[in-house]
């Protein structure tokens, strides 16, 4: 038996195959490059619109001291302020005064104001808020304060000149888990992974009346 064998492949068909490959090129390339395009503006897309998200969402904690309020014309406060335009979610906060952290306010009135404190002890009040949980756009919250009475006018006046020397750090999150550190003693909060945990925690006590004697 004879085997049989393809004939020889002719010249004249080597070129109508490569010009047939070329075509499928031509028709593939494109394609494939318009799919490539698409991915990447899907891609841009994506990420302009989780940009927008955040920044519709972005939150922004400030910290203020002030001496009179709305309701109160003698007043010394201290607040948290969220002048940004989604909620910030408070985690911790670091009070410093005279550079020395702080763990809730009685020790500071202690540190600031010791003699003016023990001298109305029995008539001294202070309200204090929450430094924690949730800081709505818009919101302030005022964590110490301290109106000014007849009988603890002395120690009001010495908190007034010694509130100066109180530097605050707070670290806070938004809804995305975006989180910053804001540091009184610096210009704008700093964006951070994970909020700091060998702080000096501050925490408040509501209407604390201490004994100072």
């Amino acid at each position: 038996m004879v085997d049989a064998r393809d004939p020889p492949q002719r010249p004249a068909e080597r070129p109508a195959r490569r010009s047939l490959l070329t075509t499928e090129i031509l028709i593939t390339l494109p394609t494939l490059v318009i799919s490539i395009a698409l991915a990447y503006f899907s891609f841009v897309q994506a990420d302009a619109s989780r940009k927008m998200q955040r920044t519709e969402t972005w939150p922004y904690v400030s910290y203020g001291t002030d001496n009179s309020s709305p309701e109160v014309k003698n007043e010394i406060s201290f607040s948290l302020s969220n002048d940004g335009v989604g909620p910030a979610r408070l985690e911790e906060m670091e009070f410093t005064y005279d550079g020395r952290p702080i763990r809730d306010p009685l020790e500071f009135i202690k540190n600031c104001c010791a003699s003016a404190a023990a001298a109305v002890a029995n008539n001294l009040t202070f309200t204090t808020d929450r430094v924690d949980g949730v800081l709505r756009p818009g919101e302030r919250r005022r964590f110490i304060r301290l109106a000014k009475t007849d009988q603890n006018a002395a120690l009001w006046d010495k908190l007034n000149g010694e509130r100066w020397k109180v530097a605050v750090r707070t670290c806070y999150c938004s809804i995305f888990d975006d989180c910053w550190v804001f540091d009184s003693r610096k210009e704008k909060p700093a964006e951070t992974k994970v909020c700091p945990a060998n702080w000096t925690k501050f925490e408040e006590r509501p209407n604390v009346r201490p004994s100072l004697r």
